[in-house]
């Protein structure tokens, strides 16, 4: 009777905290006016349910031009400052903060109104005219749209809790987007609207990504592909490649996905920039003829092209069902997802091309000096930060799947997705890792060789036999 007792307490616990986290969602509402044409966007939004944070900065496009911060309850504007310690605010966002009575501290509203507008240069797609580089935070006009992600760009308002590492980027939404010279709107999450004019909303939190401009869409199966560069046969192999992908990792991970995927095709607005991003449940392709969708369907060398898809929808869980802070927090959420990319090459593409890859991975490490993850104790002792999350540790974490078998492998990685922390440090990695080894020696062996040793990468190397 007890042992029944602690059970359903504990469920209902679960139950609460759940509904609870839910509850303390802030929602973001309001209007946003863009022209494709003019490279503008102007945002009049208020971001309610605030929670209660006590150091943080709120995170806003540098190209931004703010005209007020308001306190939606007391009904007058805030002064605000910048903070230069910011990680972001010397890139593509700026970091402000309200400052309390004191001077000393800081204080935030329950509701904030922000009014501010930007103006983007517009990229036209031609050999003379482009931008010197294109990444994932550009708000990026290109004269027949514009893409925004919905985290790093920050175009809508980004709060960070400093103290727990964490950006608060996936919110509920209730928004109205303007564009007279667009002829479809996509927002994250919501199905694709033909018109100049939309009204978009979530109860779910996301990240609110979006896509606005001049372009054709198709539907296959729930799927969704917005400025298709296919035709309508090579469009559902396209479905049917994606959905065995999904499927794979499904049966592997034992976690479903819960939302249909839309790709977005689109051009970058610079020359040679081409790559891909995951906002789940959009997957952002940028690039053109030979980086565009279709290369994805080539007969004769589309398989390269196929392991970047399938690390995007593994950013489905390491990135979206489950995020990813501290010191490796950027190494699990990429790594992980690249070893899930390097799973579906070997078994379902090509082993060949699986060889290559690893082969590829060990030769750009070169003479590259890497610190085993034990030994990281901020995000700039990567050293090179691609090489180190694209590279090294998917090698890592193969060597370990060597060790430890493929079965107990894929429980870890369960156990990541699944076990609630506030860190994502080395001791989450750790601790996930021995309560499914239960091997006190195995562990500190894994320890040993992979975890804490100057030798890590050499001995990776030679445990999974690849030069």
């Amino acid at each position: 009777m007890n042992k029944l007792f602690v059970v359903v307490a504990a469920l209902l616990l679960l139950l609460f905290q759940s509904a609870y986290g839910q509850d303390d969602i802030p929602v973001l509402k309001g209007t946003v006016n863009i022209s494709v044409a003019k490279g503008t966007i102007e945002c009049n939004l208020i971001l309610s349910n605030v929670p209660r944070i006590n150091d943080y900065v709120i995170r806003i496009n540098s190209g931004m031009n703010m005209r007020y911060f308001r306190s939606v309850d007391k009904g007058f504007l805030i002064g605000y400052d910048k903070s230069f310690t910011d990680t972001l605010s010397t890139g593509e966002s700026s970091a402000y903060y309200f400052s309390d009575n004191t001077g000393k501290g800081k204080f935030l509203p329950k509701a904030i109104q922000f009014r501010y507008v930007g103006m983007y240069p517009v990229i036209l797609d031609t050999i003379k005219e482009y931008s010197r580089n294109d990444w994932k935070g550009n708000l990026a006009f290109n004269g027949y749209s514009v893409r925004a992600d919905g985290n790093q760009s920050c175009w809508y308002p980004v709060l960070y809790d400093i103290k727990k590492d964490k950006a608060i980027s996936k919110l509920k939404y209730d928004l109205e987007i303007n564009c007279p010279d667009c002829n479809t709107l996509y927002v994250n999450g919501c199905l694709p609207v033909k018109g100049p004019k939309a009204h978009f909303k979530s109860d779910a939190p996301l990240e609110i990504s979006m896509f606005c401009g001049n372009y054709r869409t198709a539907n296959i199966d729930g799927t969704y592909i917005l400025n298709p560069d296919m035709n309508e046969g090579q469009i559902k192999m396209f479905g049917a490649v994606t959905n065995s992908y999904k499927k794979y990792y499904e049966d592997k991970l034992l976690v479903p996905y819960k939302k249909a995927i839309t790709y977005i095709q689109t051009t970058p607005t610079s020359k040679d920039n081409a790559w891909l991003f995951v906002s789940y449940p959009s997957i952002f392709n940028i690039g053109y003829g030979k980086y565009g969708l279709k290369q994805f369907l080539d007969q004769n060398d589309g398989d390269w092209f196929k392991p970047y898809v399938a690390h995007e929808l593994g950013h489905y869980y390491f990135g979206f069902y489950k995020s990813f802070n501290s010191e490796l927090g950027d190494m699990m959420s990429e790594g992980f997802s690249e070893y899930l990319s390097l799973k579906i090459t070997q078994e379902l593409i090509s082993d060949s091309i699986y060889r290559k890859k690893i082969s590829e991975k060990i030769n750009d490490l070169g003479h590259v000096q890497t610190v085993s993850f034990a030994r990281v104790k901020s995000a700039n002792d990567y050293n090179n930060r691609d090489l180190y999350v694209y590279n090294y540790a998917p090698i890592i974490f193969l060597a370990i799947e060597k060790e430890i078998g493929q079965q107990n492998m894929w429980k870890w990685l369960n156990r990541i997705l699944e076990t609630q922390t506030a860190f994502t440090n080395y001791a989450f990695l750790e601790q996930t890792l021995d309560t499914v080894l239960q091997d006190s020696n195995k562990l500190a062996q894994i320890e040993s060789k992979y975890f804490d040793s100057e030798k890590s990468l050499e001995n990776a190397i030679a445990t999974i036999g690849q030069k």
